[in-house]
């Protein structure tokens, strides 16, 4: 989906990896959208980012591109089950749909695991999965997430690996605290 209105990738302030550039190309993503260009180079300073835009505006890129280069500098790299993104979204539908996008970027990143957390799947087998495979990237629902916090009796301290967070992105952030509401933070 070609987008004229905005500038080319490589016109970001901030240089991406040779591969997220090769990904963005395979894909036909050759200019960013506003809220990508608004995003990315923040994000990337490690700046707190809120953004809010349409359906189908690009959203999901200008958080899974930030995610993979912050996680590709980090001086200690991630270990098997440490994770250094978190994802939480507020429904299925959209995890499935991040871990989709996810997915493209990270098959040229094979130092990164992601693993998706909803409702609908086994916990016991999510709990296996994970402490099998491991995870740097954690898509998760809430309530998912919040059962995976829950399941040291399972053999998985969650706690321990997100020690190593580096990046936490609620999206839909309003919908996913509406589905939440335990955390006692309004917006």
């Amino acid at each position: 989906m070609e987008n004229t209105t905005e500038g080319k990738w490589d016109s970001l302030p901030v240089k991406l990896h040779d591969s997220i550039m090769q990904t963005l190309d395979e894909l036909g993503f050759t200019h960013m959208t506003p809220v990508q260009s608004a995003c990315i180079p923040l994000f990337m300073r490690n700046k707190d980012v809120a953004a809010e835009a349409v359906t189908g505006s690009g959203k999901t890129l200008a958080f899974v591109i930030p995610i993979i280069e912050i996680l590709l500098k980090r001086e200690d790299k991630l270990k098997k089950m440490q994770v250094g993104a978190l994802i939480v979204t507020p429904t299925r539908e959209l995890a499935l749909q991040i871990s989709e996008v996810m997915g493209q970027f990270l098959k040229k990143f094979p130092q990164f695991r992601q693993i998706l957390l909803i409702g609908g799947s086994n916990p016991i087998e999510d709990v296996e999965k994970f402490k099998e495979q491991g995870a740097n990237i954690l898509i998760a629902t809430p309530g998912r997430l919040e059962d995976m916090f829950r399941r040291k009796a399972d053999g998985l301290d969650l706690t321990l690996s997100v020690k190593h967070l580096e990046v936490l992105v609620l999206d839909e952030a309003d919908l996913a605290c509406d589905n939440c509401c335990k955390c006692n933070i309004y917006m």
